[in-house]
């Protein structure tokens, strides 16, 4: 086991995020959004609910799953950093849209994101199929929200201002 209390370090990870994302979104992220066009398949605002709840049960359930493990490796250690840096890259996302408003900025996360996405998976198969699967899940809406984030930079490139 990494840590003596794994399943209180992944939520207290869990939460520091979701606090971060939280803060830098600003106050009314959604009314934001409204400001924009966005694409003809966004979700509903009951949706992107849904899907950043389950993004972080996934987040605490790999956390936990990594942080139970027996021993200690490196490749451990990098799932563990790489869940961390995704954690962090998701509230850096939404400054850029929601508090800078900046659309182009917001979509070029998406190719760090992805690749830190790609490396945490293979990590995880490496070392817990179980993490591998519930990651891939989450691998899934990845691909749907890089094509949103595109769409709405593609959309928005007018509005951009102009330094």
């Amino acid at each position: 086991m990494l840590v003596r209390h794994p399943v209180v370090v992944s939520l207290g990870i869990c939460t520091l995020a979701a606090a971060a994302e939280g803060i830098l979104s600003g106050k009314r992220p959604m009314e934001v959004l409204a400001t924009l066009r966005l694409p003809r398949f966004t979700p509903p605002r009951w949706a992107w609910i849904v899907i950043g709840v389950f993004y972080y049960v996934i987040c605490f359930t790999i956390l936990t799953r990594l942080l139970e493990m027996d021993g200690f490796n490196r490749l451990q250690y990098s799932a563990t950093v790489l869940m961390i840096v995704l954690l962090g890259l998701n509230a850096l996302f939404n400054y850029l849209l929601f508090r800078s408003r900046n659309v182009q900025a917001a979509f070029a996360i998406f190719i760090p994101y992805d690749l830190v996405a790609l490396a945490l998976q293979i990590c995880l198969f490496c070392l817990d199929n179980t993490a591998g699967y519930v990651f891939v899940s989450y691998l899934a809406y990845l691909v749907f929200a890089t094509v949103w984030g595109y769409e709405l930079r593609r959309l928005n490139l007018t509005n951009e201002p102009h330094s």
